[in-house]
């Protein structure tokens, strides 16, 4: 039976391909959220074609408005499908739509002109993670094509805004209650022989910094933002080495550690011109915390190396604000459902499967975390995700969608 799954799945692998493509041409950038509700017809429509009972539900515009004042033109929706084959037990896949944005050059291709060039997929969206979408519904349609039922009931819900931060997204059907399920697969955050069984949390900071305007000319006039921030950047080297001493030790062995990244985003006040001395400057902070650390303890210890820092800098004065936060999740990988998967990798892919923690963080924390089910993520990876030329091999398509049927095939919960 496991034989003859895979075999029809590779011979619709030139289907798989299509679907993919037909995604990525859809261009959901996010931010602000674009041509969400094309993608989610599209969805919606391939969802039903794979058996599944579909449902699309759009966001209140009002809700929008309030939460993302500035994507108030740009309408969000989810799309929801169910498979209810009387199991006692229900397995639900999610995978979000959007995208970030693209450069408009630099492509070997279109980044929203998805081509196949030497067994890879190009275009925006290949790997992270329409790829994944075009796998699941791939495997969901060939169980169908073949006659065969899951061992559990299938649930799917295909979101937007993971991108930013998955407010009318997977936050959304977690905390509105439109999940009915017992596991969840998310459909990234592992990849090859790697099952995720969980990803370090992150703390996002804004702090401005405070200074004196005067004319460029006489600069000791003024107290200059850009230099303090310096200043105050130098100090911050001693929390940023203390945080090396935090430590996690992976499922697969690796020790990971806990860190902190400046100034993704820096720019200076309004108003600051060559001739200027900048009176003030704001600069972001990324604080990834890891599975075994407190959120809120991250956090104070954080605001305090701040306040210290800042002791330490003459006539340094910053405010100091978090922009978001998301918790580390970490499920065990001892456990019967994550073990049964890693199962149906290994028969699939041959060798064996391990188990990892993501540097990065996905909307698993939202199943694992909020809804409290056992969640693994796992999907088909590949290269430049968010970057120039990102792609993911056609096989590595072919063997998510393989490993997605096998493992719905087995697993009864």
């Amino acid at each position: 039976m496991s034989d003859r799954l895979q075999a029809a799945v590779a011979a619709g692998s030139a289907e798989l391909v299509q679907l993919a493509s037909e995604l990525i041409r859809i261009p959901t950038v996010n931010p602000p959220g674009e041509h969400y509700l094309a993608c989610a017809r599209l969805l919606a429509r391939r969802t039903r074609e794979s058996g599944l009972k579909t449902r699309v539900i759009d966001i209140p515009h009002e809700e929008v408005t309030r939460v993302l004042p500035e994507a108030a033109d740009h309408p969000r929706a989810i799309v929801l499908g169910r498979w209810d084959v009387g199991a006692a037990k229900t397995v639900h896949f999610n995978a979000h739509y959007d995208v970030v944005p693209a450069a408009n050059h630099g492509w070997t291709f279109g980044a929203f002109e998805p081509r196949v060039r030497e067994g890879w997929l190009y275009g925006r969206g290949s790997a992270d993670m329409k790829g994944s979408i075009a796998c699941l519904l791939h495997a969901l349609r060939t169980l169908r094509a073949q006659g065969i039922d899951p061992g559990v009931n299938v649930e799917v819900s295909f979101t937007p805004d993971e991108e930013t931060d998955s407010t009318f997204g997977a936050a959304w059907v977690v905390r509105k209650k439109l999940l009915s399920a017992d596991y969840a697969i998310i459909c990234e955050g592992g990849e090859g022989a790697s099952v995720g069984c969980g990803h370090n949390g992150v703390l996002w900071f804004e702090i401005d910094v405070h200074g004196r305007a005067a004319h460029g000319s006489t600069p000791k006039r003024g107290l200059n933002a850009v230099e303090q921030m310096s200043a105050l950047l130098l100090e911050l080297r001693a929390y940023a080495t203390d945080l090396e001493t935090r430590k996690f030790r992976n499922p697969d062995g690796r020790i990971r550690t806990a860190t902190v990244n400046f100034g993704g985003v820096t720019a200076t006040q309004p108003g600051g011109k060559i001739n200027t001395v900048p009176a003030g400057v704001t600069f972001t902070v990324d604080r990834r915390v890891l599975p075994n650390e407190s959120l809120a303890e991250a956090e104070t210890h954080f605001r305090e190396a701040v306040r210290r820092a800042c002791a330490r800098v003459p006539r340094c004065r910053v405010t100091l604000r978090k922009i978001t936060e998301h918790t580390s999740t970490f499920s065990d990988p001892h456990a019967p459902f994550p073990r049964a998967f890693a199962a149906a990798l290994a028969r699939v892919r041959g060798g064996r499967a391990r188990f990892t923690v993501s540097s990065g963080f996905n909307d698993s924390h939202f199943f694992a975390g909020e809804a409290g089910l056992p969640t693994i993520g796992w999907g088909p990876g590949g290269e430049n995700c968010h970057g120039r030329d990102e792609r993911v091999q056609v096989k590595e398509l072919v063997t998510v969608a393989q490993t997605y049927a096998e493992f719905l095939r087995s697993f009864t919960g």
